[in-house]
């Protein structure tokens, strides 16, 4: 304010008369002071604007940062934390947080079979193709993160594939409860635990896939609710109680009304063991776990009296479905059994090196069908055992794993050997190839390339990303 009224008195002086007396009286010159009157002005001017545009900035400034303050709190930014990240800046105000994931696999796959077809347990000639193909075996796109609150977790995976009959579905989905790190509860589409290598994540398995014995006995996903945790330091659990042992893509109609139970208990006696079986993290102190799992179901027929579509995942260690007409009698079909499954699993990881291995045993009890079986209830039972070390640390990894499946219709096996290169020394860009020779194969999947009663050389070549 004072500097506008120097300006203004200023003014007042060049135009008006008495400011000319008072010039000429002083410097004797009116044009010579007016000239010099007027440089002063223009300064001040110039003074009084930089002033002014300097005190609106820093008004316009401090307005916009009350205003972001005040929308702090309900504001969000983006980062990469594994995973693209939309998280709020104030958590306590805005509970809130969004992660978007992307992996993807994609693989050749070439199987030179020893025999075009197999004639299995039921007496039917079952054809056992050759393959030569690229394909993206498994591709996910997973949102995951939390909502209202800290303890209302979610996720879902969707799964994009070239090799399934539905080449895009909901893979798992759930809510989960955090509650405290011995216990947290969560309910939707999920794992059955039953064994060691399904449960863990098929980006961290040693080859490209998991093995054939893993792939013959494990249990599937299911709808049903889950509590895990870690009771005391190196104990861990996970329990789940569903719909059944196999209800992926079922729908309400298809599903029978018995539960499925499993739990899986285990201990890290000498620190945590890390996801997986690789030793990428490279303990300088030798891991261990060493655990087992117990599942058990119930497999009632169809309203029809026919097999449940449940029941259908369910096969002899020949690769004979085993509700197939003819499978344990002449014209007799299986529509009513129970299952149990109990497994045992160790592992030991050190300096880039790592042991891995299970044992299965497969119990179908109480087999009911249409008519006279030739018997009433079947046991198998088989194992893995995988070993790699790091030839260049956490960059090149070599391995070789053996595998089994042993049971009255038959016995299957595979030996295979391969390569890992983290490309970044992480998991998450790695490419892998291995090379399997598969006797008489009971397991069946398109993901995996096992095809039931196959022999013959099985390669895999794959690239797997995840970000």
């Amino acid at each position: 304010m004072l500097r506008r009224l120097v300006f203004i008195l200023l003014l007042v002086a060049r135009n008006s008369g008495l400011g000319d007396e008072l010039l000429q009286e002083m410097h004797g010159t009116h044009d010579t002071r007016v000239s010099e009157l007027e440089q002063i002005v223009s300064s001040l001017q110039s003074q009084l604007d930089a002033l002014e545009g300097r005190s609106a900035s820093q008004s316009t400034s401090e307005s916009h940062s009350s205003l972001l303050n005040a929308e702090a709190p309900f504001s969000h930014g983006v980062t990469y934390d594994n995973g693209w990240t939309l998280r709020p800046k104030n958590p306590q105000r805005t509970p809130f947080e969004l992660k978007v994931n992307l992996q993807n696999q994609f693989r050749y796959t070439g199987f030179a079979s020893n025999e075009p077809s197999m004639i299995n347990a039921a007496g039917r000639t079952v054809a056992t193709p050759s393959r030569n193909d690229f394909d993206i075996n498994r591709g996910r796109l997973i949102v995951s993160g939390h909502a209202i609150d800290p303890l209302l977790e979610y996720y879902a995976n969707v799964d994009y594939n070239t090799v399934a009959d539905q080449q895009i579905q909901m893979l798992m989905a759930w809510v989960r409860h955090p509650f405290d790190p011995a216990f947290n509860v969560a309910y939707g589409l999920g794992k059955v635990p039953g064994t060691w290598e399904w449960q863990e994540s098929s980006r961290v398995t040693l080859g490209a896939e998991r093995s054939l014995a893993t792939t013959f006995f494990r249990p599937s996903m299911t709808a049903g609710i889950w509590a895990d945790g870690e009771l005391f330091p190196g104990f861990h659990y996970h329990t789940l109680i569903g719909n059944g042992f196999n209800t992926f893509n079922l729908s309400a109609s298809e599903v029978d009304t018995n539960l499925v139970y499993s739990g899986m208990l285990w201990w890290e006696p000498l620190g945590e063991f890390g996801p997986g079986f690789s030793d990428i993290a490279y303990h300088s102190e030798p891991v261990v776990r060493v655990g087992q799992a117990l599942t058990f179901s119930r497999q009632d027929a169809a309203p029809t009296l026919g097999p449940g579509p449940e029941q259908t995942a369910i096969r002899l260690s020949d690769g004979t479905k085993l509700v197939e007409e003819g499978a344990l009698g002449p014209g007799v079909t299986v529509n009513q059994f129970d299952l149990t499954l109990y497994t045992i699993h160790a592992g030991l990881k050190h300096r880039g090196c790592s042991l891995s291995g299970e044992y299965f045993f497969r119990w179908l009890n109480n087999i009911s069908g249409n008519g006279s079986l030739q018997s009433t209830s079947v046991f198998d039972h088989g194992f893995f055992v995988q070993a790699g070390t790091f030839v260049i640390p956490k960059t090149l990894e070599i391995f070789g794993r053996g595998s089994a499946v042993l049971g009255p219709y038959g016995n299957g096996s595979e030996c295979a050997g391969g390569v890992n290169w983290y490309v970044k020394g992480k998991s998450d860009w790695r490419f892998t190839m291995d090379v399997s020779q598969v006797e008489d194969s009971p397991a069946q999947q398109d993901r995996t390339g096992f095809i039931a009663g196959g022999s013959g050389l099985l390669m895999r070549a794959q690239i797997w990303t995840y970000f």
